[in-house]
């Protein structure tokens, strides 16, 4: 244990060397430090990857230190709701001020539909004070100058088809440092400050600081939001100034990636618009329904197509909005997408949930109007109620001897913890009531995949080991057309979202159950398989992580509401939520949503993901990658696009052009061999999952609508995807976020109506139409690249004719 841990401790003081520019590569290699493959060399006593029976986890270190931490002592976290702020549009401007409860402006710039970067440009008057505030360098916000960056759809003017897109409440968030005492349980030590960068809440007018702010949360906040209210969401950046403060990995710049909203891409977070301590990015989430703009194609033969496609509003009624309710989302996150730094920062703690709520997912079980699911909730509020919604982010950590967050930066397979932790909390409990519950379960991990069951602990009914069933009611914050009853899930990949509803009616007081991840992986390219139910509650020596991540008590009564502190549960309440034993549901008379029809494709394209043998992401004349990537050495992973050449990252480089929003492509994605698994993800729109190339394809995701797809190991998927309602730069990836960081991932460009098109001024006149340039941040300000575009993004592809 103690070679394994001065193996790492040697490996991360070579790191640190590296990236502060104490030795060089030509150092390394000349002490046989990398070898020729341009990798660090496995060298026992320095690299912690060599297998031994002092490091068999699946870290390849020694164990996490647990400091007598037991599992299931510590109550779960809840995410922690974020404070809305009222937003007013400004007299005389587009502009929308920030509003106290006093009913007077807030101390914060306003937000505007382009970026602070075009005023501060101009070196005028205002110049001083739209600059940055901690380093004096560049400008206050970090989203780039010009039409192309500014906020898609956004008018106050009432007559505009996108008033209904116009910032009606904002968010002030901040990612920064860990706040003080953070701690995955309370036998474990606080986290140091630059160990664990998250999000948290920003007081209005709140200045900085240079070495960084502690203002991060160890559990994720969560934003609630409903259709019908878009969103003006600003992410300050409170990482230190300076790089080298990172705890030894991470880094200080960052870019909000809101997965998966419909949103325009200045606002989508991977269009390589990351910003720099001390500056704002002013995200604009319209909270906007797909379809708005093709009325021709929604649900006509459903007499109530008009009002599910709606929001709440403060009472019992609803907010109709623009677009098909078939395309309605639930449960979503954001997270880190700076380029090349996404596993470290993420891993980190740079994410956060939001719940998308609309009139047939509204979360209060009191409004019966037809339209609303009633899926369980609570009611102690008009919509979000979270008595009994519960969201669930599952991470996989790995602590040093010290017992601060862990992460290696050289392992281009996948990095694996040996712990899986919910919502911050090691091995957490929470106490529940005999009704049913709603749970929306991320997976948050770097590279591992995971698989849950439910099965009983201790009861005075059932024996120990039965597995408990539960319904499955939505897949990467889709709803399913019927509820499907299982007793176990479908492997889940990395970004996946699972929302299942369990009935713990059949409990008695006292009773406990357990959730347990099934599924077996020790290496960070693929799981190894899953394992029974007994053995997984026995535990599995090979991987720590098998076996109970999460107990559930269950109580009579005394339970508190977390909608309303005052109340608290008898246990003798009515459960009056869905019922998915009822004949109705059971026979298709009730239905969660209505499935949307397979069409002829326009075009289609085959997006392959492999291993490139090296990767071109540098230049190869000046060396530099797009966007700066660091001390990275080695690209091993990338993509090919329609039988063309395999390319690793550039973010400078277009792989695919879609011509006209509204079309419907059918994309084919294979995992180019049988030694890993991918789970890709398709930036801004839903793809209907239509066959994996003669692979099995269970009820959870046939013809359901997703954005992350496990290709399972040289596996195949298809699905039928229609671009619509905003332009500009997305990305397809893989998410184990490893593998994306060397560097798998490929740029669309997405092109709306021309001048001469008459859509170009009904769907708001914008200049996507042309293909937008890549920008290029820096400390100084953002400069423009003109992007290259490779021949296999022309959209002409034909697949061939099968024999």
């Amino acid at each position: 244990m103690q070679e394994a841990e001065r193996a790492r401790e040697n490996r991360l003081e070579i790191v640190k060397a590296h990236s502060h520019g104490q030795i060089t590569k030509r150092d390394m290699f000349r002490w046989g430090i990398y070898g020729a493959g341009g990798l660090i060399a496995a060298k026992h006593g320095l690299s912690p990857f060599v297998r031994s029976a002092y490091a068999a986890v699946p870290t390849g270190t020694p164990a996490s230190p647990l400091f007598g931490a037991q599992k299931f002592h510590e109550p779960l976290n809840r995410a922690i709701v974020q404070p809305r702020i009222p937003l007013v549009s400004a007299a005389g401007s587009d502009d929308v001020l920030w509003m106290g409860p006093d009913g007077r402006p807030l101390s914060e710039m306003p937000g505007r539909r382009l970026s602070y970067h075009d005023e501060w440009s101009k070196k005028g008057a205002n110049w001083q004070r739209l600059s940055n505030p901690l380093t004096g360098r560049g400008p206050c916000e970090g989203r780039p100058p010009g039409e192309f960056f500014a906020h898609q759809r956004w008018s106050k003017d009432p007559t505009s088809s996108n008033r209904d897109l116009f910032p009606k409440v904002g968010y002030l968030m901040s990612l920064g440092q860990c706040q003080s005492n953070t701690k995955y349980c309370n036998e474990m030590p606080a986290q140091n400050a630059n160990a664990l960068w998250s999000f948290g809440v920003r007081q209005p007018g709140w200045r900085g600081s240079s070495s960084g702010s502690r203002l991060g949360y160890g559990a994720p906040c969560l934003i609630k939001a409903r259709y019908g209210e878009p969103m003006l969401t600003r992410i300050y950046n409170d990482l230190p100034v300076d790089r080298t403060q990172n705890g030894g990995f991470g880094r200080n710049e960052i870019s909000t990636h809101f997965h998966n909203a419909h949103n325009g891409a200045e606002s989508d977070g991977a269009c390589n618009a990351y910003h720099f301590p001390g500056t704002f990015y002013d995200y604009h989430w319209g909270t906007t329904l797909a379809r708005r703009d093709m009325p021709s194609i929604r649900a006509f033969n459903d007499p109530l197509y008009q009002k599910k496609a709606s929001g709440p509003d403060n009472g019992d009624g609803l907010v109709l909005v623009e677009g098909d309710y078939r395309e309605l989302q639930g449960t979503l996150w954001f997270h880190d997408h700076r380029f090349f730094f996404t596993a470290e920062n993420v891993h980190k703690g740079n994410f956060a949930l939001c719940n998308y709520y609309s009139g047939p997912d509204r979360a209060n079980t009191d409004v019966r109007d037809g339209v609303n699911l009633l899926l369980p909730s609570g009611n102690a509020t008009a919509w979000g109620n979270q008595d009994f919604d519960v969201n669930l982010a599952v991470t996989n950590p790995a602590f040093d001897k010290d017992g601060q967050l862990f992460f290696d930066i050289f392992d281009t397979d996948g990095f694996l913890g040996d712990m899986l932790c919910v919502n911050g909390t090691y091995y957490p409990y929470m106490e529940v009531l005999p009704r049913r519950y709603r749970f929306r379960i991320l997976n948050a991990a770097m590279s591992r995949f995971i698989k849950l069951a439910v099965a009983v602990n201790n009861s005075r009914t059932f024996s120990s080991g039965t597995t408990v069933p539960f319904w499955f009611i939505a897949n990467d914050g889709n709803l399913l057309v019927n509820p499907l009853q299982l007793t176990e899930m479908e492997e889940q990949g990395v970004a996946e979202r699972y929302d299942i509803v369990i009935d713990f009616s059949a409990f008695a007081d006292g009773d406990s159950l357990y959730l347990v991840n099934l599924l077996q992986q020790t290496s960070g390219m693929k799981p190894d398989g899953a394992v029974s139910m007994s053995n997984a509650l026995k535990g599995v020596a090979a991987d720590p992580c098998v076996g109970p991540i999460m107990e559930f008590r269950v109580r009579r009564g005394g339970i508190k509401s977390v909608d309303d502190p005052s109340r608290t549960y008898t246990g003798l309440e009515v459960d009056p939520s869905a019922d998915f034993t009822n004949s109705d549901w059971k026979s298709g008379l009730k239905t969660l949503t209505t499935q949307i029809p397979v069409v002829a494709p326009v075009r289609e394209r085959v997006v392959e993901f492999n291993r490139s043998g090296g990767g071109d992401s540098r230049d190869p004349k000046t060396g530099q990658c797009i966007p700066e990537c660091g001390t990275i050495e080695s690209f091993p992973w990338a993509v090919r696009i329609n039988g063309q050449a395999a390319h690793s990252l550039n973010a400078n480089r277009i792989g695919a052009l879609v011509p006209k929003p509204g079309e419907v492509e059918h994309w084919t994605l294979i995992n180019g061999g049988t030694g890993w698994d991918h789970p890709i993800h398709l930036h801004f729109e839903e793809g209907i999952t239509l066959d994996r190339g003669g692979g099995s394809i269970g009820p959870t995701e046939k013809l359901v609508r997703k954005d992350v797809w496990r290709l399972r190991p040289g596996g195949t998927v298809r699905f039928q995807v229609r671009f619509g309602e905003f332009g500009g730069s997305y990305v397809n990836h893989c998410h184990n976020t490893v593998h994306e960081d060397f560097a798998m991932l490929l740029r669309y460009q997405l092109l709306t109506p021309a001048p001469n098109d008459p859509d170009f001024v009904k769907t708001g006149s914008r200049p996507h139409w042309q293909i937008s340039n890549t920008p290029i941040p820096s400390p100084d300000g953002v400069t423009f690249r003109v992007p290259e575009v490779l021949p296999e993004a022309q959209p002409t592809f034909k697949p061939p004719t099968k024999a």
